[in-house]
């Protein structure tokens, strides 16, 4: 009796193992992601976003026509266009997160090397615009400059936070042309 047991128990296992090629591969899948020590996790929607400035009137700048009142034909350097609001959501942050800052990098504009240069990105035959650059500031207004500044330490609490900023044109010289105004910054969060 106990070897007809086993006989029938060991065909299940023989029929098992050769069942298994039923189920062939039919792609790959892999998986990507990295375990921290920080004490929050940046959420993915903040981790490559778009922030949309907008199609902005080179006369915001200060350039207007010949002729008009008051008669300007060149930028104001320094002149900002309105600024665009962009948060940075930070998700289940512990207790041992008591404040955070962040600093941005990228390719700086050539006149005003705090600020991201602007270029043409990926439209073939227009030339990107010139005399701006894009500035980027915490949400008070308070610049953050590239590549060597980083913004006030906000608080954190338990839970989700948002970190707001704000990024906007600004003249780095007094002539101003028109085209594509795109450019790629990175971020980097400081706990505290």
């Amino acid at each position: 009796m106990q070897k007809s047991v086993f006989v029938k128990f060991a065909s299940l296992a023989i029929a098992g193992v050769l069942s298994q090629g039923a189920f062939a591969a039919d792609g790959t899948i892999n998986f990507t992601g990295e375990i921290t020590d920080a004490p929050c996790s940046v959420s993915a929607n903040s981790q490559n976003m778009t922030v949309p400035l907008g199609k902005v009137s080179r006369n915001v700048f200060g350039i207007t026509a010949p002729g008009t009142t008051p008669a300007v034909t060149a930028a104001t350097v320094g002149k900002k266009s309105i600024p665009a609001n962009f948060t940075i959501d930070l998700l289940g942050c512990g207790a041992t997160a008591k404040g955070a800052s962040v600093s941005f990098s990228g390719t700086a504009d050539l006149d005003n090397t705090t600020t991201l240069r602007v270029a043409n990105a990926g439209q073939a035959g227009t030339a990107a615009a010139s005399g701006v650059a894009i500035e980027i500031a915490d949400s008070a207004g308070a610049k953050i400059d590239l590549n060597t500044g980083k913004s006030i330490d906000y608080p954190l609490g338990l839970g989700d936070n948002s970190l707001k900023f704000q990024a906007a044109y600004i003249a780095t010289k007094p002539a101003v042309t028109v085209g594509p105004a795109n450019s790629t910054a990175q971020f980097t969060i400081a706990y505290k």
